[in-house]
């Protein structure tokens, strides 16, 4: 009976040391909206919705924000806001540096570190200088980080990104980049995650090349989970499922489209997405 009693207490100990512990982490994805054309935005300029954009990330607390289509003066708004917060990397699309589109990423810098440098890649057939891909009208990319967890040691990576129309060879060509980056760059059995607007459905052969890396919808593999289109158009455009997670190593406990109101409709012509996951 000692015995047994002091192994528990042994299996209880060891479940308090750093790297053993399941390590939850809360992910959201947002296209924010540019605000390059304000008068086309009707009621919902960046200077109506920035302030609901806030209250979402104080109601969330995410740990991990992606946000895509977002220019220098939304992030700065958002860096003055949480400066002893969350800290970004991400560069502009245009021209290497500030203008133009980011896909920024913020982490809780409490939390989490970068266990390297960040790397932009230009979804192109040059994808280390600015450059068009394909049939592209507009720059895109796709932002890498590699994170640590500071109380485990847990490493992960996350790719966020802004793919080119669908139908277009520009979008069917950044998924298969995008995938030899993941390979290239993310060791085996490292936890990843790619997430973003993806101006798509996932579920169809264009993603092809990242399901045979064994990466999964959170959407499709979530325990609690939900099927609501992500973008809504402020309510003017067709409804679609366009913004998504894939992981690869993770658990997906909880997905979810965020469809409430933080003080105004819309906070963005797409909804928010959100997940909880395990390392």
């Amino acid at each position: 009976m000692k015995r047994l009693l002091l192994l528990i207490l042994l299996i209880a100990g060891m479940a308090q040391l750093p790297g053993l512990q399941a390590q939850q982490l809360k992910v959201i994805s947002l296209n924010i909206h540019n605000n390059i054309s304000p008068k086309d935005d009707g009621k919902y300029t960046w200077n109506a919705r920035q302030k609901a954009v806030i209250k979402m990330i104080e109601s969330e607390n995410p740990d991990i924000i992606g946000v895509q289509d977002a220019l220098l003066d939304q992030l700065a708004y958002i860096d003055k806001l949480y400066r002893d917060k969350y800290r970004r990397v991400g560069i502009g699309a245009d021209n290497g540096i500030t203008r133009g589109e980011h896909t920024a990423i913020y982490y809780d810098k409490t939390k989490i570190e970068l266990a390297s440098p960040s790397k932009t890649r230009w979804l192109s057939t040059t994808p280390q200088t600015v450059s068009l891909g394909w049939d592209a009208r507009n720059y895109h990319i796709v932002t890498i980080a590699h994170f640590r967890v500071k109380a485990t040691g847990d490493e992960f990576y996350y790719f966020n990104t802004h793919l080119a129309s669908e139908r277009t060879l520009a979008h069917n060509e950044s998924i298969k980049l995008i995938a030899k980056f993941v390979s290239s760059i993310v060791p085996s059995g490292a936890p990843v995650i790619i997430g973003g607007d993806m101006n798509s459905e996932i579920n169809n052969y264009d993603f092809r090349p990242l399901y045979d890396l064994s990466m999964d919808p959170a959407r499709d593999i979530a325990y609690r989970t939900d099927y609501r289109n992500s973008y809504n158009g402020f309510g003017k455009g067709t409804p679609a499922m366009t913004d998504h997670f894939l992981v690869r190593n993770v658990i997906v406990n909880r997905f979810k489209t965020l469809i409430k109101n933080f003080g105004i409709d819309y906070i963005s012509d797409h909804y928010p997405i959100m997940m909880i996951i395990t390392l």
